[in-house]
């Protein structure tokens, strides 16, 4: 409920920016983003404080912060640097639990992959749910203060209690216990093989979480664009974005069963196609059915990457999930700077040929993505049939 709770005071960018005329709105901007950074600082330093503490005790660590951070700027707001300061420790706070979340799904499941995937797939469905449900709160609270809508990360106390409570403690021994099982001879290739798909696949999320958040920023410009509609229909557009991201997540056991490994380039040939008719839509209504499916695309290849990175070896699932955590975050982070680089390479002018090549390349992407993952399994499968 919370991971994706950083952004959703981008509502309170203008009434911020009035409260501090002084700062220039692209640093009042950076409220937004910059606790996308912190969180690739927070898993980096996850991994180490886990070893020392344990995972549990990471997450409950990072979930307080989340909380004294988060609701700081609703009691004390004078001074920019410290509301500043205080997103820079929230998304610390998100970065300590963010893949230890996937982690301790990944040991209590471990048996039972068919039921992990369905779990890892709740978590992202409740990500997606999180983020439209506090942008909601956010919204009811902005009219009392720009400073009042932080109380909803107050929401981190139940959730800390919540968690302290109920959530089993470590169970170290399943991975050691696992490990001699998962581990063969061979696992020195299998592993450098695990290690060239991590980074592949690394790059690839980067790429499409650039181009899928620059959707977002482009959707309202795109509507007023085509004369279809206005920005409460962009912002309509993403909330079907959520919608299609919490249907995916809630379904994604079942999906991942019928599509088995070629869930990811069949969900980028979905999420382009349904980008591509966007262009040339001229209803609002095809628009928003384009962008739930968008929603859903996107959000089929997250969980699929955590979930196959958790069925490695412990070493290499820590590594796997901190990669992709990482590529996300980053590709959030830098989105703005694509649809930049996109119009000066092909000169582009209009919103409608940037969202349109945008979607060509995430089309070229999935064609070559079937044929790395056919002949990737089919040699992974001829390697186990010698071993």
């Amino acid at each position: 409920m919370l991971i994706s709770s950083g952004p959703v005071i981008a509502a309170n960018i203008p009434a911020i920016a009035k409260a501090f005329p002084g700062i220039s709105l692209t640093h009042v901007g950076l409220l937004t983003t910059i606790p996308s950074l912190f969180v690739i600082l927070g898993v980096l330093i996850g991994n180490r404080l886990e070893q020392v503490i344990g995972k549990k005790v990471t997450i409950l660590t990072g979930l307080g912060l989340v909380l004294i951070a988060g609701i700081f700027p609703a009691l004390y707001h004078e001074h920019f640097s410290l509301l500043f300061v205080s997103r820079c420790l929230f998304g610390l706070g998100i970065g300590l639990f963010n893949r230890l979340i996937i982690q301790m799904i990944s040991d209590m499941y471990r048996e039972n992959p068919s039921k992990q995937a369905t779990v890892i797939g709740l978590e992202s469905a409740f990500e997606g749910l999180g983020g439209i449900c506090l942008t909601l709160l956010v919204g009811q609270l902005l009219p009392m203060g720009w400073h009042t809508s932080f109380c909803v990360y107050g929401l981190a106390l139940p959730v800390f209690i919540a968690f302290l409570c109920f959530i089993p403690s470590d169970r170290r021994g399943l991975n050691e216990n696992k490990k001699q099982q998962l581990t063969t001879h061979s696992d020195h290739t299998l592993d450098k093989k695990s290690l060239q798909v991590m980074i592949g696949f690394g790059v690839l999320l980067f790429l499409i979480v650039m181009i899928f958040i620059n959707y977002n920023i482009q959707i309202t410009p795109l509507l007023l664009e085509q004369k279809i509609g206005n920005a409460t229909n962009g912002s309509n557009m993403l909330a079907f974005l959520g919608l299609g991201a919490f249907i995916a997540g809630f379904s994604f056991g079942k999906i991942y069963k019928i599509f088995g490994h070629y869930i990811v380039a069949s969900s980028m040939m979905l999420l382009g196609g349904a980008m591509l008719v966007t262009t040339v839509s001229q209803s609002i209504i095809l628009t928003t059915f384009c962008s739930m499916v968008i929603g859903f695309s996107f959000r089929c290849i997250m969980p699929y990457l955590l979930h196959i990175f958790a069925r490695q070896i412990a070493r290499m699932a820590k590594l796997g999930t901190t990669i992709v955590l990482i590529s996300y975050n980053l590709g959030a982070t830098l989105s703005p700077y694509e649809g930049s680089l996109i119009k000066e390479m092909l000169h582009l002018s209009d919103v409608q040929d940037l969202v349109s090549s945008n979607a060509i390349i995430v089309m070229i992407i999935s064609i070559g993505g079937f044929g790395v993952t056919a002949f990737y399994h089919k040699d992974l499968k001829e390697q186990k049939t010698k071993n």
